[in-house]
C-alpha cells in the first residue's frame, strides 16, 4: 500500500516548499494529511487527488485533506477560477459528509476567499461578520491554522478565510 502519511500538492511552489517542513515534525495527532496547495482552478484534478488520498489511508488511522482556496481577483477574466472555488468548497463539504465515517476531515483554507454557493445563506459563505482588515495572511499564519485543524478532533466541512 502505498504511503500517505503527508502529502502537499498541486504546482509546486514556495508556500509547498515551506509547509512540508514545518507540518512533518508538529502533527499532532492527525495519521494522514493532504493539502492542495498551489493552484486550485483544476476542480477535476484536486477530487482526483482528494480521492485517490481517501483510498490510501487505512481504515483504522485518521486523515486530513485540506484545500487552500486563493481568491481571485475581481472581474470576469477569472470567472473560471471563481467557479472552481465554489465547486471545490462544495466538494469540502459533501466529502466531509462522505469520508467522516472513516474519521477522513475535509476543509478548506481560504486565502481571501470566501466562495458562495448559489442562493446559499450567508452563514454558509465564510463570510466575515464585520469589516476586514486588508492584510495578507503569512506562510506563519497558514502553518498555524493547518496544526489547528489537525488539532480539532471534530472538524470538518468547514473553511476558514485567513487574510483579505
Amino acid at each position: 500500500m502505498p504511503t500517505c502519511r503527508l502529502i502537499i500538492a498541486g504546482e509546486p511552489d514556495v508556500l509547498a516548499a515551506s509547509l512540508v517542513g514545518r507540518l512533518h515534525p508538529a502533527m499532532p495527532r492527525i495519521a494522514h494529511m493532504l493539502v492542495n496547495a498551489g493552484t486550485t482552478d483544476d476542480i477535476d484534478q484536486v477530487q482526483a487527488r482528494s480521492m485517490a488520498f481517501a483510498a490510501c489511508v487505512p481504515v483504522a488511522d485518521e486523515a486530513l485533506i485540506v484545500t487552500i482556496l486563493v481568491a481571485p481577483p475581481p472581474g470576469l477574466d477569472d470567472a473560471r477560477a471563481r467557479a472552481a472555488s465554489v465547486g471545490l468548497w462544495d466538494f469540502t463539504r459533501q466529502a466531509a459528509l462522505a469520508w467522516a465515517p472513516r474519521r477522513i476531515r475535509v476543509n478548506a483554507l481560504g486565502l481571501g476567499a470566501s466562495p458562495t454557493l448559489p442562493f446559499g445563506p450567508m452563514e454558509d459563505a465564510g463570510r466575515a461578520a464585520g469589516a476586514v482588515a486588508g492584510q495578507a495572511a503569512t506562510l506563519e499564519d497558514i502553518v498555524r491554522t493547518l496544526l489547528a485543524m489537525a488539532a480539532w478532533p471534530s472538524m470538518t466541512g468547514q473553511i476558514i478565510r485567513l487574510g483579505a
